[in-house]
């Protein structure tokens, strides 16, 4: 029995070496592009959206991201989208694009545009945020615990835009603005 304890001593012992092995700072890397964002012609539509890229050395990465675009005018109500994905495989070394929303470029029309005053110009802002997790293990005896991987990388920012309503010589009640 004292040599089972020997031996498991032992193999914590090399697997923690190796676990040491792996890089203190074995954060998931992550790049975020923001695609232009812009109105669509005269109507609500407005072109958004924006791509998660996740990398990691684990065999297991999720990715992500949240939208919420709002604008400045009390009959209008925010646009909100995420989507998260997830990846595993026996080897590390993943690698995860996401787009959020699902497919870019994406038409997200802004609620109570059409309730705005003729002529009338609103600021907005596009506000994303983006995640990546990746997998991790920990190795433990005696009393003795290592863990490595499960790290967590997270950023966001916004980005301005305007939405235009046509003016007064538009008498067609909004007809040029439906596709």
């Amino acid at each position: 029995m004292k040599d089972l304890v020997k031996f498991a001593n032992l193999l914590a012992f090399v697997l923690a070496a190796f676990a040491c092995a792996t890089p203190a700072s074995a954060v998931p890397s992550m790049q975020v592009t923001v695609l232009p964002i812009y109105q669509i012609g005269n109507g609500a539509g407005v072109s958004m959206g924006h791509v998660v890229r996740a990398h990691t050395i684990y065999n297991r990465l999720q990715a992500g991201g949240t939208f919420v675009a709002s604008c400045a005018s009390p009959v209008m109500q925010p646009a909100r989208g995420e989507r998260t994905t997830s990846t595993d495989s026996y080897f590390g070394g993943l690698t995860l694009n996401v787009s959020i929303p699902y497919s870019l470029p994406a038409t997200v029309y802004m609620p109570g545009f059409f309730s705005l005053d003729r002529g009338t110009s609103v600021n907005c802002t596009y506000s994303w945020t983006a995640k990546a997790i990746e997998g991790g293990f920990s190795i433990s005896s005696n009393g003795i615990s290592y863990q490595s991987g499960s790290g967590e990388i997270s950023d966001g920012f916004f980005q301005a835009f305007q939405m235009n309503v046509p003016g007064d010589t538009n008498q067609d009640d909004w007809q040029s603005c439906i596709p």
